[in-house]
């Protein structure tokens, strides 16, 4: 009875995209939080929800981009609720352009993620350029070496996000 009811696809497809987000926690948080590279460290963060919502859609970019913006801001000592507005307003976006602009390739994840890593990256800058008084071209010059370390990155979490879109679970 309780099993007619729930659609088992849409439960086996969010358990194994809460364990690609699980996986693209872990590494920002056990490997790339301590690998600095000219002062910067790279957050993939944001590429997860983008893919998620260019893939799935709407409903599922804001519950997956919810869920990861506040494992996130728990995550991240210095952020409060950043994240947790952020990332849902970037699935936004996202699901957005791919209703009216893109399509579901790579070139459009790739371009909607990059855009979504430079906003992060600037939203982040600019917190520290408002609260600590920092000059704001060195903050800009991190928020994109921040981007260009995280580029790479968008390839493995697109490909793990668009087998799991396209596959039929059963």
């Amino acid at each position: 009875m309780l099993l007619e009811i729930i659609d088992l696809d849409k439960l086996r497809r969010g358990i194994l995209y809460t364990l690609i987000m699980l996986a693209v926690l872990a590494v920002q948080e056990m490997v790339l939080s301590r690998i600095s590279l000219f002062g910067v460290k790279a957050f993939i963060v944001p590429i997860f929800p983008v893919a998620v919502a260019v893939l799935q859609g709407g409903w599922w970019g804001l519950g997956f981009s919810l869920a990861c913006g506040m494992l996130c801001d728990t995550m991240l000592a210095e952020t409060r609720v950043l994240f947790t507005m952020l990332l849902p307003a970037l699935a936004f976006m996202a699901t957005a352009a791919e209703k009216f602009l893109i399509s579901r390739r790579l070139v459009a994840v790739f371009t909607a993620s990059v855009c979504a890593l430079f906003l992060t990256a600037f939203m982040q800058g600019l917190r520290v350029v408002v609260l600590y008084d920092a000059q704001f071209l060195p903050v800009l010059r991190s928020a994109v070496l921040q981007v260009i370390y995280g580029v790479p990155f968008i390839f493995p979490i697109y490909y793990a996000c668009r087998a799991l879109s396209e596959r039929a679970l059963d």
